[in-house]
């Protein structure tokens, strides 16, 4: 393999470079820039209507009041990016009074320690005619699951509109991804192998794929250990969450309000474990798995993409769509032919996550949506590729680059031996037959990478937390939130839950109902009555 340029190197020669990964000198401090990146999210849905249930955490403490949200003493230098942001991503104008603003800080590469290395971290703020002036911000992560700026607009856009109602939200791409210091580690073939999970032109039962992955999973490891050293294990959700400390720091407040999605609910978390006596407001949305190690967290996501997918077959059969009298059937049977190259050279692993990604962000009403994505899959399995190959080629976009496969690599806990993963695929095959074989292949990505420190054990909470559960959910299956229940209950901390039932990711992004109750929670500090929105 061509030897790849050390970071040393790449701040030495910039001309001569091929990896986008940068460290800024620290004497640059701060710089600030355009920033971009989102996309439009599903209609809102109905109004507040929550119904009690008593399930759920111990209910709200009247003890304390929660500290209040603070109004950034210095703010960073935003500038007006709605036009390039709706460009760059190539999604629909957003709504009237919808604007975004841009800005950027920098971080160490080490938090904690004065290092002479600096990441650039990229912020975006969504505000709508009905932001109050002078209301304080909440912060949204989403991740490694999307740019933050993406799912920020998803928010802006669709239910989440009603959240900004009562405040700005400004969006922290997760450092190595979206515009937070991008990567770019690994060749063109490993970084193909690792998001087809192995598939290749010849060969393509399970242990010649298992070991394509763990090859390219090694030699990538070595490149981008070569590109980053010795850096390669600082992208963990621990100093994503040092990343927020930093932008909390620059705004002279004593406390955030932070809005986890997804696996940025791991981020949030990890905030509140690393820095308690800073959280004022703590939101999870459809988290991800927490502290969880790597066969279970597949497994809880497997489980409830699964489920997912189920729903949105079901929905599909009531619309009578494209794909017949049994989706799910048709989608197993495009997915059994994409397993043996009979799909166009296209992988089981590219039409779930082009179908997943579909499902979780196209805008739109949820019939719509749902007919649109079948009629894309009818279409695939009739040999019309077009449409099936935009949309991976989008989401691969969106959900594999080199920063978000090291982030993830840097996350994991108690990886998952070869010599386990084929009963791990006969298994998974039956117990999820949408999702499982995906899911068990995807857990030798990592092979050969590092890992970073272990996310923090959650001790007391100063805060009650918003848990909103995502029943549909294609990207993180609402399974997790159960094991995130389960972790909060253990600290004692203090939760309400709200569940929403409907098909997409992000229940900020898509229900009214949760943003109000967001907009009620961050004013008080006090969530609702764990319920239900309405679908």
């Amino acid at each position: 393999m061509t030897p790849r340029a050390s970071t040393l190197a790449i701040m030495r020669r910039p001309t001569v470079i091929r990896r986008r990964f940068r460290l800024c000198a620290l004497a640059m401090a701060v710089t600030i820039g355009t920033l971009a990146g989102c996309t439009a999210g599903p209609d809102p849905g109905p109004d507040l209507v929550i119904k009690q249930d008593g399930a759920g955490g111990q209910p709200p403490s009247t003890a304390a009041a929660p500290p209040p949200l603070e109004v950034p003493a210095t703010d960073l230098k935003w500038s007006d990016c709605t036009d390039e942001t709706v460009a760059r991503f190539g999604v629909a104008a957003l709504p009237a009074g919808i604007t975004l603003d841009c800005a950027e800080f920098a971080n160490s590469v080490t938090p904690g320690v004065q290092a002479v290395e600096t990441i650039t971290v990229s912020a975006v703020r969504a505000r709508s005619s009905a932001t109050p002036a002078g209301a304080p911000p909440l912060v949204l992560t989403s991740g490694t699951d999307l740019a933050s700026a993406r799912t920020l607009v998803s928010l802006a856009s669709g239910g989440g509109a009603a959240l900004l109602a009562g405040n700005p939200v400004v969006s922290i791409d997760r450092r190595g991804t979206g515009e937070s210091t991008p990567l770019d580690c690994m060749t063109t073939l490993e970084r193909n192998t690792l998001l087809s999970n192995g598939f290749g032109q010849a060969a393509n039962d399970n242990a010649e794929r298992e070991r394509r992955i763990v090859a390219a999973g090694a030699s990538a490891s070595d490149g981008c250990t070569e590109t980053l050293s010795p850096h390669q294990v600082q992208f963990t959700t621990n100093n994503a969450a040092a990343d927020l400390e930093e932008l909390r720091v620059l705004w002279g407040v004593e406390h955030l309000g932070i809005i986890g999605v997804g696996n940025g609910a791991a981020v949030a978390l990890a905030y509140a474990g690393l820095y308690t006596d800073h959280v004022a407001r703590l939101i999870l949305d459809t988290p991800a798995p927490y502290g969880a190690n790597a066969q279970t967290s597949a497994q809880q996501i497997a489980d409830g993409t699964n489920a997912a997918l189920r729903t949105f077959s079901d929905q599909c059969r009531a619309l009578s769509c494209s794909l017949g009298a049994d989706p799910a059937a048709t989608i197993a049977g495009l997915l059994e032919r994409a397993r043996a190259g009979d799909v166009g050279g296209l992988s089981d692993t590219d039409i779930l996550l082009a179908l997943t990604t579909a499902i979780a962000l196209t805008p739109g009403d949820r019939p719509n949506v749902i007919r649109t994505t079948a009629d894309m899959l009818s279409k695939a399995d009739d040999g019309t590729l077009g449409p099936l190959r935009a949309a991976i080629e989008q989401a691969r976009l969106l959900r594999g680059s080199d920063g978000q496969l090291l982030s993830r690599c840097n996350d994991t806990t108690e990886p998952v031996g070869q010599n386990q993963v084929a009963d791990l695929v006969t298994q998974w095959s039956q117990q999820y037959p949408l999702t499982g074989s995906n899911a068990a292949l995807g857990l030798l990505r990592c092979s050969g990478f590092p890992s970073g420190d272990a996310t923090p054990t959650l001790g007391e909470l100063p805060v009650p937390v918003l848990v909103l559960r995502g029943g549909g959910d294609p990207i993180n299956g609402p399974v997790a939130t159960d094991g995130v229940n389960g972790a909060l209950v253990g600290a004692g901390a203090e939760f309400s839950m709200l569940t929403w039932e409907g098909l997409g990711y992000s229940v900020l992004s898509h229900s009214d109902c949760a943003g109000k109750a967001a907009i009620a929670y961050s004013l008080s500090g006090e969530p609702p009555t764990t319920g239900a929105c309405p679908a």
